[in-house]
């Protein structure tokens, strides 16, 4: 009974502290957002770009090559402040299209010419020879590439017919869009979850929570998709929105799976504990990493 009681404190101690982030993060949101200033918008995504890099190189401390993942880091610093001030100075915005990628081409290519040339002055001693290389990719392209950098560019996105609140509200739905499918996998699972999606990675979802989660990134769409009103207009048929949710609600999904993989490998349980109840910043943003990339491409494709 003891323990019971001791399990059911725990419980309700880590709901606390995830209420209280979740609380103090959307106060946060909700600040950058009434500000006005896209400006404020692009400092937040690049802070959490910052913390989120670090946070995979203290990630990957036992994982061998250590100095391609500094060269990593230090590549991935160096890009997160390229694009910053390219999109506060008008110079990405002003491409269309969300702007030019050559930043990312750029630092991609640094990348893996110093990852090969550090690890000249090792030993060959078979394919785990180039894994240090491969992992400094992964860390680059994962968080200041997949989620800063695509989140800068769909705040830019929006005509000038959406008004200079265009972006943030595009921003606003893509990213309370994938946290709805977030919490509806966890609310419909908690539930009412029997059937197992992917244990051998995730032994907490279901199936059950996976569809009712489907049905969340709807509301959380259509929800900022009305309050939006005609900043939205530009997107068009309301199909679109309808396609987003889905899109966006399959990468939640994807995203979260994948940090899973990530953190089961290295056999840890939370990326950082910068964030109480949630764990780290990797935590916090491992679904937008996936949604964001896909809600762009999708405009640029079909819509812009």
């Amino acid at each position: 009974m003891e323990v019971a009681d001791g399990e059911k404190k725990s419980r309700a101690a880590t709901f606390g502290a995830r209420l209280f982030s979740t609380m103090v993060l959307w106060a946060v949101v909700a600040g950058v957002f009434l500000s006005g200033r896209q400006e404020a918008l692009v400092v937040l995504v690049a802070l959490l770009g910052i913390l989120g890099s670090v946070e995979f190189f203290r990630l990957t401390a036992r994982v061998p090559g250590r100095a391609c993942s500094g060269w990593a880091l230090l590549v991935s610093l160096a890009y997160l402040g390229v694009v910053t001030w390219g999109f506060l100075g008008g110079d990405l915005s002003d491409g269309g299209a969300g702007g030019s990628f050559l930043p990312e081409v750029v630092a991609l290519v640094l990348l893996v010419l110093g990852g090969f040339i550090l690890r000249l002055r090792h030993e060959i001693t078979g394919p785990e020879s180039v894994y240090p290389v491969a992992m400094a990719m992964v860390s680059f392209v994962y968080v200041p590439v997949l989620f800063a950098g695509f989140t800068m560019r769909l705040s830019y996105l929006p005509p000038e017919s959406a008004g200079s609140q265009g972006g943030a509200w595009l921003v606003l739905l893509v990213v309370l869009t994938t946290k709805f499918t977030d919490m509806g996998a966890y609310v419909v699972g908690s539930l009412i979850g029997k059937h197992k999606a992917i244990p051998h990675v995730s032994p907490a979802k279901s199936w059950e929570g996976y569809i009712g989660s489907l049905f969340f990134a709807q509301l959380g769409a259509f929800g900022v998709y009305v309050l939006g009103g005609d900043t939205f207009a530009w997107i068009g048929s309301v199909g679109h929105v309808v396609v987003l949710g889905v899109i966006l609600a399959l990468a939640a999904m994807v995203g979260d799976l994948a940090e899973s993989v990530l953190k089961r490998s290295l056999d840890v349980k939370d990326s950082g504990n910068v964030l109480p109840g949630i764990g780290g910043v990797l935590d916090l943003v491992d679904s937008i990493c996936f949604s964001a990339p896909l809600a762009f491409f999708y405009l640029v494709l079909f819509v812009n």
